[in-house]
């Protein structure tokens, strides 16, 4: 159930009963009403259109009773990816430097430098361009150098490690890119792939489950895409996010969630996107002008 709802209960119960503790009645009513929405929920899922759910590297298609799963990425995106992790390792592992690294800082150094030179060691075989590849040698050398330096000083002075870091930066945003450009490549056959597949009614009733972390979901890659894919300028109408709900089911749940709401807010409010947010929010903001002035 979501924070709109559920504060939609609450405000009722708080409305019929004058108590501090919620009599048993009222908790069965609850009970009831949960219920009932979860019911409600199912009956919405079973009868809605095609959905869309992309979980990192794959995307889960739902469309008339069946299942299709398909990866939506590249191998590159990883390597590059994984490149440009470089750089911020060694800065994490010496940060925030100006002071003398004790023996176990120097030991993770020393497995660093070495797992490097074994990523390195693995390039020629990846396949990547002629400039990919120059790019990751590049990040390595100076990785390694680096690191090599605090090593043998058993320090490093934060000047010299921002350097680094200010050397870096074109590089790692250099490999963003490219893995940004192998992740919507993949990403755009695949659901233009699918779009083949529907009728035009299905299409335009097409809803989209992005599952992502906290820290990804503002500006997203997969979010910036089915926004302007599905012209959809916010998330809440065609396409949901999932934050941190990386098993199917629950996704799938808080779509069927979203659903219900949007119905609810449209028939008690005018407004389908009204249980999208605190029901109490509203009410705060003005309450709070008299508690807080």
């Amino acid at each position: 159930m979501s924070l709109g709802a559920r504060s939609f209960l609450l405000l009722w119960l708080a409305a019929v009963s004058a108590v501090a503790q919620i009599p048993d009645s009222l908790t069965e009513l609850n009970g009831a009403f949960r219920q009932a929405y979860a019911d409600a929920r199912r009956r919405l899922l079973a009868g809605d259109g095609p959905l869309l759910i992309v979980n990192n590297d794959s995307a889960v298609l739902l469309r008339g009773g069946k299942r299709s799963e398909a990866s939506v990425n590249r191998p590159s995106y990883h390597v590059v990816k994984t490149f440009a992790h470089i750089p911020l390792a060694v800065y994490v592992a010496l940060t925030p430097a100006d002071g003398a690294l004790d023996d176990g800082r120097v030991k993770t150094l020393e497995t660093l430098r070495r797992l490097i030179g074994t990523a390195r060691e693995s390039l020629d075989g990846l396949g990547l361009a002629p400039e990919s590849l120059a790019r990751q040698g590049e990040i390595v050398r100076e990785s390694r150098d680096l690191l090599d330096r605090a090593i043998a000083d058993r320090g490093m002075p934060r000047k010299e490690l921002e350097a680094f870091t200010r050397r870096m930066a074109p590089l790692v945003m250099a490999n963003v890119a490219e893995a940004a450009a192998a992740q919507l490549d993949e990403l755009n056959a695949r659901v233009m792939g699918w779009k083949r597949e529907m009728s035009a009614t299905e299409w335009d009733s097409l809803h989209v489950v992005i599952v992502t972390s906290h820290m990804a979901r503002e500006d997203g890659l997969h979010m910036q895409y089915f926004s302007r894919l599905l012209g959809e300028g916010a998330e809440g109408r065609r396409i949901v996010v999932a934050e941190s709900l990386w098993e199917e089911p629950r996704a799938v749940e808080l779509y069927g969630t979203h659903l219900l709401d949007a119905g609810i807010g449209q028939a008690f409010f005018g407004d389908a996107g009204r249980m999208h947010r605190d029901l109490l929010g509203d009410a705060a903001r003005e309450y709070l002008k008299k508690v807080l002035p």
